[in-house]
């Protein structure tokens, strides 16, 4: 299961393998780019730098709260009250349609840009936090990734964003560092 709100968040790139190298995937159009695509979403680019702060604030609020909901703890007053005001950006009303299939009903905002991608991001938020087990939202266990991903694991016991790269290393790191324990002692 894929999450625009996971995925904005997961923008925040770090290096799994421990090199300590690290990205912040906003800044990088192509990235934004792809992003914007694979999300059926519109806004300008290059994102103006103004722009950009405001989407690093967002990434940063919403890190802060996945983290508290992760920990079991409340999340902090100012962050949610931050995360409102992109929630308030694009109001969002219904309207009926009719077509050959017949009536169905949508969405409509009279907000485009950057503002409607701030708010369909966080409206993805608002739907993993209200509509899914909050114990599936997972920070894998890995210091150097720190991904956040969707557990869809039966048992809800996934560790790693990925048991083939961060599960690996670091099922490595621990029988090297029993190793140096054995031949200390």
């Amino acid at each position: 299961m894929e999450w625009l709100c996971i995925d904005f968040l997961n923008s925040d790139w770090r290096d799994w393998r421990g090199s300590g190298r690290s990205e912040n995937r906003l800044e990088k159009e192509e990235w934004v780019a792809d992003f914007l695509q694979q999300w059926n979403l519109q806004a300008p680019l290059p994102v103006e730098p103004k722009m950009g702060a405001r989407l690093l604030n967002l990434r940063e609020c919403m890190r802060r709260m996945t983290e508290c909901t992760v920990r079991g703890e409340a999340v902090a007053p100012e962050d949610l009250e931050a995360f409102n005001q992109v929630l308030a950006l694009a109001p969002f009303y219904p309207r009926l349609q009719h077509d050959e299939g017949g009536y169905r009903l949508e969405e409509v905002t009279p907000v485009n840009g950057w503002e409607l991608v701030m708010s369909r991001i966080a409206r993805s938020f608002v739907d993993l936090l209200v509509h899914e087990e909050a114990s599936r939202i997972k920070i894998c266990d890995n210091p150097d990734c720190q991904w956040i991903f969707f557990d869809e694991s039966r048992n809800r016991v996934r560790r790693w964003c990925d048991d083939k790269m961060c599960g690996n290393i670091m099922k490595v790191r621990r029988f090297r560092e029993r190793q140096k324990e054995k031949e200390k002692g």
